[in-house]
């Protein structure tokens, strides 16, 4: 499993149908992706990252984030683990 950073362009194309076929592209909070498709971080420019330095970045993302003030966890800390 690969572990990338890279603001996400806009632009339609930044993840093909064809890219997700050849292995899915999983984005995450702090600009972070998680793929097995090496082609498709070349292509984009993604920089690639540990597990460890990605889920930092992820961490940093969600820090201080809560679910809506009506849901019944609200106040509670998101915490998304990468795969």
């Amino acid at each position: 499993m690969g572990y990338y950073l890279k603001q996400h362009t806009g632009i339609k194309g930044f993840i093909t149908h064809q890219d997700n076929a050849s292995a899915h592209v999983a984005g995450y909070p702090g600009d972070i992706w998680v793929t097995e498709n090496v082609t498709w971080a070349i292509r984009v420019g993604a920089e690639e990252k540990t597990k460890e330095e990605a889920q930092a970045l992820v961490d940093a993302a969600i820090s201080g984030s809560v679910y809506d003030e009506n849901h019944p966890n609200a106040g509670e800390q998101i915490v998304i683990l990468l795969p």
